[in-house]
């Protein structure tokens, strides 16, 4: 986590400097790096916020170089946007060392700046071999950090800075968004999480905590939501006018009221977004109309919204996500058109996101069709490695000395190396010159490979089947509320009205959009149960308010008396072995590996049924099939106390915190405010998803292949039993009508 090294003041009206210390990687994704040859180099995209005034900024950073170089011409030099700002002399004899170096502001541009790591690096004075394996140095970035002296610039008083500015990704600390609604009732409710999920989405992976009530809160961006009456009891005589569905940005109000100086009334480092309207259906217009703000528009600080008309949305077409059967250029998966350069550069990455219902199938391709160009005068044994998910599964050779092309160079490779959520797939360059060796002038400036977007990636269609519950899906994407992007088959069941519920529920469903990337517009929200088996349902609400028919089935019986399990130690999970008969190997060969890729360990449970329980400062998440349906879920989010549920749902935006909830259940506590979560598979699983008779039997086979081959076998013999007894019967009659 980033670090505060003087006390932070965002609230303060003057925008006074502050120190803030944050670590690289929650800047930009780096770990140790390994810069080998004679010439190498290491590139970072740092993003500044647009917020931002920089006023100094001190990049921090350890490294390791090789005992084998010479310290008189080994130097690693750091640049920020192609301006020399250090060089570090690579001593052998003090092969470790740790270097700070000044990021000058006025280099710094909002929007990315390109931070480059290069290394020249020798082992003797005259005649070496550039690609010698002793020509080292490691770049510790997973370590490394920058000391910020940072002031926020003042807010433009228009609505297009909403989207780049006020909700800008590129903050790498986590904001804090107050949300203001008249009360805690569905309508409000609703308001607050659709204005919730607006700020989420804009955030983009960022983690943001959401803080409502019917007041403003200073030292933050406010969002204002609500009736005219309910705006004008806020801001008293400043309040805007709203005959139709209206949205505006001001700065955050400070002193309101008759005696307050025009100097002093407003914070202009922090917005007030109004989100208002005459009556109920224009305020959810208004803010519905916030939900969608993705492009920097308009440039005035209000607007009256006369009409919006959402798009329609399929299942499975949340951004990002790729549909079955299609094929997609590099370029419309966002890979551009990428050259490699030098003996071993910086592999490249293709990022794209699969729906976590994937039933994957050993015996199923997909397929990359790839257009690449390599120059001449490379070493035959110059190669383009693949890797998926940090897995190698082929590698493309470049072995003609005279350069050359590929168009529609294709590679298939098992969908079982895909996985659920999302995937990255690596491209690896290893560009070896032609000519090598001592005393020889070896070029490395030729070492070409370029990698087009108009390569193409085609996945074969997948079944939606999953097995459920799995609380890491839900933190990938949102399953198993993402099958439809919108929410429209998602309940909030609320059976209790207060703020810290609202909070709770703010707080979550804004996570779980952000992870959809999209508004829950079609989410329906309920405070009295009532039993529906078209829908998935998230419960949030104090313990002793949840209804005991929705509690009875859970993991945990939290209520009455406590029903809980704990694992025994049980023996590691085996398979039995396929052997070597020749019909093993070729059901292997037809169907692919015999074992369910979902495989899970057996695990043992002690049940008891005793006293005592949840402690007043501890939250449970629970997810589980929904009473009175066969593949429905329901989630749950509880606590004694609704303000400990929504300490809880702020906590899960860490990703530390997402990535330790598993199974079906998940304790979520506080040590001196150490976020602590412990998970726990008990419940029985459920499937989720549909399949084509078909694809049912193709489930079935790769599943069971034995079963399978017995069944085979039996209806086989039963056929030719069959037969034997028609062909006796009917050999009998004829012998009969031959001889009377």
């Amino acid at each position: 986590m980033w670090q505060i090294l003087a006390g932070i003041a965002w609230a303060s009206q003057g925008g006074e400097p502050v120190k803030l210390r944050i670590p690289l990687p929650n800047l930009v994704p780096v770990s140790t790096y390994k810069m080998q040859g004679a010439y190498s180099g290491f590139d970072v995209s740092l993003p500044v916020p647009k917020r931002w005034e920089i006023h100094d900024a001190v990049l921090t950073f350890s490294y390791v170089n090789s005992t084998a170089l010479l310290r008189q011409n080994s130097r690693l030099t750091v640049e920020l946007n192609q301006h020399p700002l250090a060089q570090i002399v690579l001593d052998p004899l003090s092969p470790e060392g740790k270097v700070s170096v000044r990021l000058p502001a006025q280099l710094l541009q909002s929007g990315y700046n390109d931070l480059s790591f290069k290394v020249t690096q020798h082992y003797v004075l005259d005649c070496e071999d550039p690609t010698a394996p002793e020509l080292w140095t490691t770049l510790k970035l997973d370590e490394a950090f920058i000391d910020w002296t940072v002031s926020l610039k003042p807010v433009p008083l228009r609505l297009s800075a909403l989207p780049e500015l006020v909700f800008d990704p590129k903050i790498p600390l986590p904001e804090k968004v107050h949300i203001l609604i008249e009360s805690p009732s569905r309508d409000d409710t609703m308001r607050a999480v659709l204005a919730a999920s607006a700020a989420a989405l804009r955030f983009a992976y960022r983690p943001i905590e959401f803080s409502v009530s019917d007041r403003l809160s200073p030292g933050r961006d406010n969002i204002l939501v609500g009736s005219g009456a309910f705006v004008h009891k806020i801001l008293g005589d400043k309040a805007p006018k709203t005959p139709e569905a209206y949205l505006e940005v001001r700065h955050m109000p400070v002193a309101l009221g008759p005696d307050a100086h025009p100097d002093d009334a407003s914070d202009p480092t922090h917005a007030l977004i109004i989100v208002s309207g005459p009556d109920d259906g224009a305020v959810l217009k208004a803010v519905q109309t916030l939900a969608v703000l993705s492009f920097p528009f308009p440039d005035t600080a209000a607007t009256i919204i006369k009409d919006l008309k959402r798009p329609d949305v399929e299942p499975y077409q949340a951004p990002g996500m790729l549909r079955f059967d299609q094929i997609y250029t590099f370029q419309n998966l966002g890979f551009p058109t990428v050259t490699f350069k030098g003996y071993k550069p910086a592999p490249a990455v293709l990022r794209f996101r699969l729906p976590s219902d994937i039933l994957i199938k050993p015996h199923k391709y997909a397929t990359l069709s790839l257009h690449l160009a390599y120059s001449a005068g490379m070493r035959e044994d110059s190669v383009l490695g693949l890797f998926l998910n940090g897995k190698f599964f082929s590698s493309i050779p470049l072995k003609d000395k005279n350069g050359g092309q590929y168009e529609a160079y294709r590679i298939s490779f098992p969908t079982y190396l895909l996985r659920p959520g999302d995937n990255e797939l690596s491209f690896h360059a290893v560009l070896t010159p032609l000519i090598t060796g001592e005393c020889t002038l070896i070029q490395t400036g030729h070492l070409l490979l370029t990698v087009f977007d108009d390569s193409t990636f085609h996945v074969p269609n997948i079944s939606h089947w999953a097995s459920l519950p799995d609380l890491t899906l839900f933190f990938k994407d949102g399953f198993p509320f993402a099958k439809l992007p919108d929410a429209r088959e998602t309940i909030l069941f609320m059976p209790q009205a207060d703020f810290a519920a609202v909070e709770t529920a703010t707080n979550f469903l804004a996570l779980m959009s952000q992870k959809i990337g999209y508004p829950p517009f079609g989410l329906r929200i309920a405070d009295t149960w009532a039993t529906t088996p078209s829908s998935d349902v998230i419960t949030i609400g104090a313990l002793g308010a949840l209804p005991k028919e929705l509690l009875e089935p859970a993991p945990y019986h939290l209520i009455d008396t406590v029903r809980a399990s704990y694992p025994v130690a049980a023996p590691p999970h085996g398979d039995i072995p396929e052997g070597t008969w020749w019909l093993t190997r070729w059901l292997r060969q037809l169907w692919g590996s015999s074992k369910s890729p979902q495989t899970s360990p057996v695990v043992r449970f002690a049940q008891t049924d005793q006293t005592g329980g949840l402690s007043a400062q501890r939250a449970a998440l629970m997810e589980y099939r929904l009473p009175g349906t066969s593949d429905r879920t329901l989630l749950v989010l509880t606590a004694h106390d609704t303000a400990v549920a929504a300490k809880a749902a702020k906590a899960l935006w860490a990703f530390e915190t997402q990535g330790a909830c598993r199974g079906d259940m998940a304790l979520i506590g506080w040590d001196d405010e150490k976020t602590q979560v412990h998970s726990l598979q008990v419940g029985p699983s459920y499937r989720v998803g549909s399949l084509t008779p078909l694809t049912k039997l193709d489930f079935f086979v790769y599943t069971y292949p034995w079963v399978f081959f017995v069944t085979v076998l039996i209806a086989l013999a039963l056929l030719s039993f069959i037969v034997y007894r028609m062909l006796r019967r009917y050999r009998r009659r004829r012998l009969s009508v031959s001889n009377p």
